[in-house]
């Protein structure tokens, strides 16, 4: 895989919802609770979370960490850095040859992403 712009970083952050990413593709675990929606967090399990979407980002109160999209792919899927780019580059339909040469773990099928890379 050749080197990730910071352009493309960005894009690979912002360019999917957060609350889209977690409820349709992670399919993380959720709810609504006094009308705030809950995630539970991939690392403490607790649901302390909120979701800011002028950032795109998922903070956990619990653990006080932030997520962006790459790091919610890493933490859920258990993948690495390399394999979450490539799966959000999938999702956003931004394969180049190069890196469908390099696809073939189990992030491939967009359910499963058991390797660490």
């Amino acid at each position: 895989m050749k080197k990730i712009s910071s352009n493309e970083l960005f894009e690979l952050r912002n360019d999917i919802p957060v609350e889209i990413l977690i409820q349709n593709i992670l399919q993380m675990p959720s709810k609504t609770s006094e009308g705030v929606f809950r995630v539970l967090c991939p690392i403490c399990n607790e649901f302390q979370t909120g979701i800011n979407p002028n950032v795109n980002l998922m903070r956990c109160f619990r653990c006080e960490r932030n997520f962006n999209a790459i790091d919610l792919v890493m933490a859920v899927k258990d993948c690495g850095f390399k394999d979450s780019v490539l799966f959000l580059r999938h999702l956003l339909g931004k394969n180049s040859n190069q890196d469908a040469n390099c696809y073939d773990h189990p992030c491939q099928d967009m359910q499963e992403c058991n390797k660490t890379g």
